[in-house]
């Protein structure tokens, strides 16, 4: 495993935020691990940009406004930004497999619901970038899936992510750009609650000094992202004159046991994994090994993953430590 960026030009990493300089941008679910890290860039670009969520954002970017509120319900001012904007980010999910099998009603709201609430309220010309997730492919039928394997949603959130989908084509129509995103990890990601995934709870372990603990098969293969390669495939499918379609997002295929002694090694500490039975309720709406086909977003966007997981992961503990540090100062 490579401890080094791919040689990319800085130049060319800041080519696609640039493309949204002083155009008016919205960014839904602002106050999330990605849509932070997007509204950031986007306001560093010079684009009017601006940020929605039900949850507060701390140290919102000077450039940028943040509104705080619910988008099933949506508020004046968001619904004016909204209708003035050229281009809309929407990131903002109710996230979790499970926990939607356990709270399908609330799952709907944040997904479905709020979804049709956001492409109701848009400008007849916006641009709309959606994230979806690679979980609507199910089991694999082949490997690695690409955009035309056949969808089977195998619980209530994929269903609800594939749902929206479609309600954003009916109402936007060519303008849409959906990207399915696989496991996202790197600074300021969640390392617990439904949103977390098998990537938050193996850093929180291993930032507590506890052993890693892998729920099921060490050897199952999944790919992940670094945030900063998932902002870069927003960005460039948000910008204007780029082709619209439906992209799969994925990076190097690693297993389980690979992420979790990766981490541990970013950490630098012993190498602490054990195997634990997979609980019957993650059983019910497991999927297998997966791997997404990337070529038609390399081909059609340009679009390639940058950081190998080492550095990413590196990055990730500098941030992790980061925290720390600034929460212990704080008490």
């Amino acid at each position: 495993m490579s401890g080094a960026l791919s040689a990319v030009p800085s130049a060319d990493r800041d080519a696609a935020a640039r493309a949204f300089g002083g155009l008016e941008v919205v960014v839904t679910g602002a106050a999330g691990f990605i849509g932070r890290r997007l509204l950031d860039r986007l306001a560093a670009a010079g684009a009017h940009a601006a940020g929605i969520d039900r949850r507060p954002l701390d140290e919102a970017p000077a450039d940028a406004v943040f509104h705080r509120g619910d988008l099933s319900h949506l508020p004046a001012p968001v619904s004016r930004r909204l209708a003035q904007a050229d281009v809309v980010f929407h990131l903002a999910a109710r996230n979790g497999h499970t926990a939607s099998q356990e709270h399908p009603l609330a799952d709907f709201e944040d997904n479905v619901a709020a979804s049709l609430a956001v492409a109701s309220a848009l400008a007849p010309g916006a641009r709309v970038v959606f994230t979806g997730t690679r979980q609507i492919y199910g089991s694999g039928q082949r490997q690695p899936a690409d955009e035309d394997h056949a969808v089977q949603p195998p619980d209530v959130h994929s269903v609800h992510k594939e749902t929206a989908e479609h309600l954003l084509r009916v109402l936007a129509g060519s303008r849409l750009a959906v990207l399915r995103l696989t496991n996202t990890y790197g600074p300021g990601q969640p390392l617990d609650g439904p949103g977390a995934g098998f990537t938050g709870a193996f850093l929180r372990q291993a930032l507590s000094g506890a052993a890693i603990t892998i729920l099921g098969n060490p050897d199952l293969v999944r790919d992940v992202n670094h945030v900063d390669d998932v902002v870069e495939a927003l960005l460039l499918a948000g910008r204007p004159g780029a082709p619209t379609g439906t992209w799969n997002l994925g990076g190097a295929p690693v297993t389980l046991g690979e992420f979790a002694a990766a981490a541990c090694e970013a950490f630098g500490k012993t190498r602490r994994i054990r195997q634990a039975p997979l609980p019957a309720r993650h059983r019910a709406i497991a999927v297998g090994d997966f791997r997404c086909d990337t070529s038609r977003i390399r081909r059609d966007l340009g679009w390639r993953p940058r950081m190998d997981l080492g550095a990413g992961l590196r990055t990730t503990v500098e941030a992790l430590r980061g925290t720390v540090r600034h929460r212990s100062s704080k008490e």
